[in-house]
């Protein structure tokens, strides 16, 4: 499942930090192995993670439809409401988001990718991502997404682990190594540390029992500043759905400070999708559709 998109990339996504919430989350002590081996053992387990997330299953899918809700957590530590979302993808690269308003809220720009918009209660803005393009229906119409929330989908989908252990495993320059034992969550788990061409800084916690992902953390250096920066997500209460194994509650941190929290209620997997739904004509149809309701809703409020 791709929960994540935009972070959304799915979503999350990510709760707690290692032994606790707050800090950078990092590895335990290392164990002393060789290159070959610590590879090796990477390796091993990585297989052992496929395996439980459903093996075959989980390999093969190929396109996904999910809803549940999110929400987001301003930096004060206010309690946010959960906006209603829907989260269609079309692998590799096409993603479909549609929220639900039901109350006066603003949306943040860590859901939907641009500055905060604000929506009328009863609304529905959908995001659309296709390859390089993207686009967004909201109270204005269907504008083109900024260049920048564009490339913040592209990043996304590089550094997501479904995108990992799906596919870039076998990627030339990328390079997976064991990088110790840890306590997460108050379970015993394992560190594997994942490098790429673009040097990218990638880490997947694991439990040691069921062997299912427990964190994925990103971490970012500021060319300008130097300073490193953490995005973890955190999978929460596994279930079976369509034979791949999905976290139905899912949390992200950025730099110990949690900023989105969803809740997935339903996941199917390899559905009849129609590409078409990841295109711009079919947001101006949305659009249309919405408009000639609302016309017809004002004309029977006279």
């Amino acid at each position: 499942m791709k929960v994540i998109w935009r972070p959304l990339a799915g979503l999350i996504l990510a709760l707690g930090i290692v032994s606790g919430i707050g800090g950078r989350a990092s590895a335990g002590p290392r164990q002393e192995l060789m290159p070959e081996e610590s590879a090796a053992k990477a390796k091993q387990l990585l297989q052992q993670v496929i395996a439980a997330l459903g093996g075959p299953a989980y390999l093969s899918v190929h396109n996904s439809d999910c809803q549940g809700r999110i929400a987001h957590f301003g930096p004060v530590g206010d309690v946010p409401d959960f906006t209603d979302f829907r989260d269609l993808w079309l692998l590799p690269d096409k993603n479909r988001r549609e929220y639900s308003i039901k109350n006066d809220q603003t949306i943040a720009a860590f859901l939907l990718g641009s500055d905060t918009l604000w929506f009328a209660p009863g609304g529905t803005t959908v995001t659309v991502f296709n390859g390089p393009e993207g686009w967004l229906l909201g109270k204005k119409g269907v504008e083109p997404e900024p260049d920048d929330v564009v490339k913040n989908f592209d990043d996304a989908l590089k550094t997501s682990m479904d995108a990992m252990l799906r596919a870039r495993l076998n990627e030339p320059g990328v390079e997976a190594r064991y990088a110790g034992p840890d306590i997460i969550d108050l379970k015993e788990a394992d560190w594997i540390e994942f490098s790429d061409s673009e040097h990218r800084d990638l880490r997947l916690g694991i439990e040691k029992s069921t062997h299912l992902p427990l964190r994925w953390v990103i971490a970012t250096r500021d060319p300008e500043t130097k300073r490193t920066s953490d995005v973890t997500t955190s999978y929460i209460q596994y279930m079976v759905q369509d034979g791949v194994r999905t976290p139905l509650n899912v949390e992200q941190y950025r730099n110990g400070i949690r900023t989105t929290q969803t809740y997935l209620s339903a996941c199917k997997y390899n559905t009849d999708l129609s590409p078409q739904l990841f295109t711009r004509a079919s947001l101006e149809e949305r659009a249309a559709e919405q408009s000639k309701k609302g016309h017809k809703d004002s004309k029977n409020k006279k």
